[in-house]
């Protein structure tokens, strides 16, 4: 079985697009895990109430007892968050594509795949942002309408529970769909050029005719993310140990020189900070890239037009390496001092947008 054998070759993958240990190249895929690490997505929780009887209280102070100023300046701490979540949306949509052309390429570029993938990106965010309101709005409404029919949560605690379930299927939906856009679908749209929904019809018939292999991948996905998850988590813990204890030690001595020194203590403590968040990012690359191998073999298996890395599939298989795809004026050249010192594709010089091939109008898929 493809979900099964696929395990064993994304580590090969993996293993030989990372080592031997390259800085600039680990650093850049550290930014990129930054985005693509995980879509940060929840749904909005169901009001929590006390369940046991319920005695007579005084009105408390209501929204006008709260002064204009701080609702206010709530109003705009509640934007300037959205805003601020959106544009992280946004960036880690456009890195979808950047990692698995990093991958495919086993370059990272990222500027330059960043630039040539914008519009991409940008359908992949506005589709990511329609699924998760249709996904609150079917599967939070319920819930809020069942709690508001009732009285509360102690009018009908049944309706409630079974509103509760619904939604919980509808998270479970949201996550498949979200999963499989990410891991599948941006693929199809690097590959063939084409808009979400035309790279869903592409990719929804391998799916139907390998049901069994994608449903075997989901549940194997699942459990060893939680598997590794919890072997990335002790690896953090040490890592913030290791981190904490020399700035630790270098705080106190600067805090007790006085005003100044409380300064440079705060200043090594957003060193501290920063060098955490670098080891956390470094310690994801493997993982990240390990999950993106995986999903890229098994869809280059069930369907081998979908295929984006078949040179390395059978490099896998054989035995073998992996032909170097690189330009060939540019193989002498250092990874790292090629991809900080060039141009990483902002200049577009032939108005292609970045891709190489020539497809017919009627291939191809405009705006969704």
């Amino acid at each position: 079985m493809d979900a099964v054998d696929d395990l064993g070759d994304a580590i090969d993958a993996t293993r030989n697009f990372l080592t031997p240990v390259r800085a600039g190249l680990w650093l850049r895929l550290a930014l990129v895990a930054l985005f693509v690490g995980g879509f940060g997505t929840g749904f909005p929780s169901a009001p929590a109430g006390d369940v046991g009887p319920t005695t007579e209280q005084a009105p408390g102070p209501g929204l006008g007892d709260v002064p204009q100023e701080a609702l206010v300046a709530a109003a705009i701490a509640v934007g300037v968050l959205l805003v601020v979540w959106l544009g992280y949306a946004l960036v880690a949509a456009v890195m979808e594509f950047v990692f698995i052309e990093s991958l495919r390429s086993e370059e990272v570029h990222v500027r330059r795949y960043a630039n040539a993938n914008v519009g991409r990106g940008i359908r992949l965010f506005g589709f990511r942002l329609a699924l998760i309101a249709v996904a609150g709005v079917v599967g939070v409404g319920p819930v809020a309408l069942s709690i508001l029919g009732a009285g509360g949560l102690e009018g009908n605690l049944g309706a409630v529970g079974l509103a509760v379930l619904f939604a919980a299927a509808i998270y479970l939906v949201y996550a498949v769909v979200n999963r499989f856009t990410s891991e599948f679908v941006a693929p199809v749209m690097l590959l063939e050029d084409r808009g979400v929904l035309s790279a869903w019809r592409r990719f929804w018939g391998t799916v139907r005719a390998n049901w069994i292999e994608y449903v075997v991948y989901l549940v194997l996905v699942w459990i060893i993310r939680a598997a590794v998850g919890i072997a990335v988590g002790i690896l953090m813990l040490i890592a913030g140990i290791v981190v904490a204890i020399p700035f630790a030690v270098v705080g106190v001595v600067l805090f007790a020189l006085g005003d100044v020194g409380a300064v440079l203590a705060a200043v090594a403590f957003l060193g501290a900070a920063l060098a955490f968040v670098l080891a956390a990012l470094l310690i994801q690359v493997p993982v990240v890239s390990y999950f993106k191998y995986y999903a890229l073999l098994l869809l280059g298996d069930t369907n081998a037009d979908l295929d984006l890395i078949p040179d390395r599939r059978a490099a896998i298989r054989s035995g073998g390496v992996a032909p170097d795809r690189r330009d060939p004026d540019r193989r002498a050249e250092s990874r790292e001092d090629d991809d900080w010192s060039s141009d990483y594709g902002w200049i577009d010089e032939d108005g292609d947008e970045g891709d190489d091939t020539d497809r017919a109008d009627d291939d191809r898929d405009r705006g969704w």
